[in-house]
C-alpha cells in the first residue's frame, strides 16, 4: 500500500510495527502476572546478627572516656578530662587527665601522664594492645584525634571509638 500518490513504484522498506507492539504488550502482561507469584515463592535466608558484640571471656581492654565540655546553652566548647572506664582503678587515675585546656591548646603535662598510664597498661596487656575511646557524639574530632595520638605514642597497637546503642530505634 502506498500512501503517497506518486507514479514511482518500488519496494518499500518500512517496518511493520503492529506485530512488534503486539508481542511487547503480551510479554508485558505475562511479566505483570508472574511477578507477584515469583516474589511470594522465593524465601531467602536472612542473616542473624546482634548489634552488640559478645565479649570475649577473660579479655581485658583499656577504655578511656572523653566527655565534651559544654557552656550553659549546651554548646560544645571543648573536652573535659580524660577518665578511665574502670571502677577498680586507683583513685588518682579516676581524677582524670587534662589533655586540652579551656582554649583548646594541648596540655603537655597531662598528655605525658596519660602516655605513661597507657604505656603501663599496654605492658600489662600483652596479647591484645587495644584502647577503646568513649567520646561524646558531638565532640569535634580534633580532640579524639589528640587522644588517638597519645594512645599510639603510649604503645597501643589499635585505638577504636566506642559508640553506644541508639535508644531511639528501640522505642519504635
Amino acid at each position: 500500500m502506498d500512501a503517497g500518490g506518486g507514479g514511482k513504484s518500488g519496494v518499500k522498506s518500512d517496518i511493520n510495527v503492529t506485530p512488534l507492539v503486539d508481542i511487547v504488550l503480551v510479554l508485558l502482561i505475562i511479566f505483570i502476572v508472574i511477578t507477584p507469584a515469583v516474589n511470594n515463592a522465593v524465601k531467602l535466608p536472612t542473616s542473624r546478627h546482634s548489634l552488640k558484640q559478645p565479649a570475649e571471656p577473660g579479655a581485658q581492654y583499656l577504655t578511656l572516656i572523653l566527655p565534651a565540655a559544654r557552656d550553659k546553652d549546651g554548646k560544645v566548647t571543648g573536652c573535659k578530662k580524660v577518665t578511665i572506664d574502670d571502677p577498680q582503678k586507683k583513685q588518682e587515675d579516676q581524677a582524670g587527665f587534662l589533655i586540652v585546656d579551656d582554649k583548646g591548646q594541648e596540655v603537655q603535662s597531662g598528655t605525658d601522664k596519660l602516655k605513661d598510664f597507657v604505656r603501663g597498661n599496654m605492658a600489662r596487656l600483652v596479647a591484645d594492645k587495644r584502647v577503646f575511646i568513649k567520646a561524646d557524639a558531638d565532640l569535634p574530632f580534633k580532640y579524639v584525634n589528640i587522644l588517638f595520638q597519645i594512645c599510639r605514642d603510649g604503645g597501643a597497637d589499635e585505638a577504636s571509638i566506642v559508640t553506644s546503642e541508639d535508644k531511639s530505634s528501640e522505642k519504635k
